[in-house]
């Protein structure tokens, strides 16, 4: 009984060896390079989440095709540039282009112009509205006041 658990944690042992020696850890800059890639390529899957995040076999697959370009020495352009020939821009994070007027620009711009244009329509509307001394009457208003008079 001794002697097999000792073979099985021997096996797992060297087992552990054998990965760690089949792949080296990537160096301090290669790790920051896979880091920003897995964040910035989108799981062809779905296309809705990165593949650092998302798990499925896909992402899973890209992680270790990004992982072995980035051991081969691959800048993150020609990376980028082999996914995009392969899915089309749609599987970068932030695809090039004016998208980003769009999406962050205009809807900021067209929010200033209408608040100022309701500002500048509440001004014209007060400044059109007469104030209530000239508005009405002094015999009006007495006739109001003695109306709305309550024996309560």
């Amino acid at each position: 009984m001794k002697r097999t658990i000792l073979l099985v944690i021997a096996g797992v042992l060297l087992l552990g060896a054998a990965s760690a020696l089949e792949s080296p850890a990537l160096s301090p800059e290669q790790a920051e390079t896979y880091r920003r890639l897995a964040n910035e390529l989108i799981a062809p899957c779905c296309w809705r989440e990165p593949i650092a995040i998302h798990r499925s076999q896909e992402a899973l697959q890209m992680l270790g095709e990004v992982e072995q370009l980035v051991r081969e020495g691959r800048s993150e352009n020609e990376i980028k540039s082999i996914y995009v020939a392969r899915y089309g821009p749609r599987i970068l994070a932030d695809p090039p282009g004016q998208d980003w007027y769009w999406l962050n620009l205009i809807p900021f711009a067209l929010l200033i112009t209408l608040m100022l244009a309701a500002a500048f329509r509440l001004r014209w509307l007060v400044s059109r509205t007469l104030p209530v001394s000239r508005a009405a009457s002094p015999e009006y208003l007495a006739q109001v006041r003695t109306d709305t008079e309550c024996d309560w």
